[in-house]
């Protein structure tokens, strides 16, 4: 069994040249392909999506914050808003969403990716990303990586949301109505309850997946490539280095991009309980 784990993030695509940032969500299939679908981000969320680029870098978890005042002045009832709500989650944004990026994967060319040396195609991989570029590009085995959000493979099923739970829906729509009372309570739990369906919930598929992740416990080289360590998705990791036997042993490179990056990526691996002296961050260049 290899003792090297690969965590990629969508850094690791966007690294090779592939465009599958949400800006490019939204710029190449929502707002030029869909405007319907457009129109409906508008209503539910406001005017954030328009222009606001950060909005859309930190997409997922913008998704369990709704303009409560917004989606309701876009309705004459309640009910519609909910509706207009659970079409986005359920039935909308997936498809959606899965059509782009079997799209982006398509158009992996691997005679032109420019390969990695440091990626070695023996070990394992866990990636947040739906594209196939690890088995196409570096011919790594199928059985070898978890895409643990689902791949362009089934489109269909691709997984994306928020992570927001029930408790931080309510303390949102709470602090929405802080300085005045904008939504009626009744109509902000009906809306939670729609953003709540339409969540990822994390730590439900870990429990699921429980024995999967020992296929992890031996591991000693852990290395992140792509991966910011972003609070939607550190429970998997904290599950990942929950299961090793290895710990003494192991140790951790954590690639990085932006100033500033390395630091916060070493304090979150840090707080895992790994030693700072097993860490080794390196420039992306």
């Amino acid at each position: 069994m290899p003792d090297t784990l690969y965590i990629e993030g969508n850094g690791f695509d966007l690294h090779h040249g592939l465009k599958t940032s949400y800006i490019d969500f939204r710029d190449g299939y929502v707002k030029k392909r869909n405007p319907k679908m457009w129109n409906d981000l508008l209503d539910i969320y406001g005017d954030a999506p328009q222009n606001n680029n950060l909005w859309w870098k930190d997409f997922e978890n913008m998704l369990g914050k709704v303009d409560y005042e917004s989606l309701s002045k876009s309705h004459n009832g309640d009910a519609l808003g909910s509706m207009k709500l659970r079409n986005l989650m359920k039935g909308k944004l997936p498809p959606l969403f899965g059509k782009w990026i079997k799209d982006v994967n398509s158009q992996i060319d691997a005679s032109e990716i420019e390969l990695m040396n440091e990626i070695d195609a023996g070990s394992l991989f866990f990636t947040f990303n739906y594209t196939l570029l690890l088995e196409k590009a570096y011919h790594v085995k199928e059985e070898n990586v978890w895409h643990i959000h689902g791949s362009v493979k089934h489109p269909d099923d691709i997984i994306v949301g928020h992570d927001a739970d029930a408790g931080q829906l309510v303390k949102y729509s709470q602090e929405y109505n802080r300085d005045q009372l904008r939504i009626s309570p009744s109509y902000a739990d009906n809306i939670n309850q729609e953003a709540l369906n339409g969540a990822k919930k994390v730590r439900d598929r870990i429990y699921l997946q429980e024995d999967k992740f020992n296929q992890y416990c031996n591991i000693t080289h852990f290395i992140a490539m792509g991966f910011s360590f972003n609070d939607i998705d550190m429970p998997y990791i904290e599950k990942i280095w929950s299961v090793n036997r290895q710990k003494e042993d192991a140790d951790w490179t954590l690639y990085w991009y932006s100033s500033g990056e390395d630091n916060l990526m070493k304090k979150k691996v840090i707080e895992l309980g790994v030693n700072e002296k097993s860490i080794t961050t390196l420039k992306w260049e």
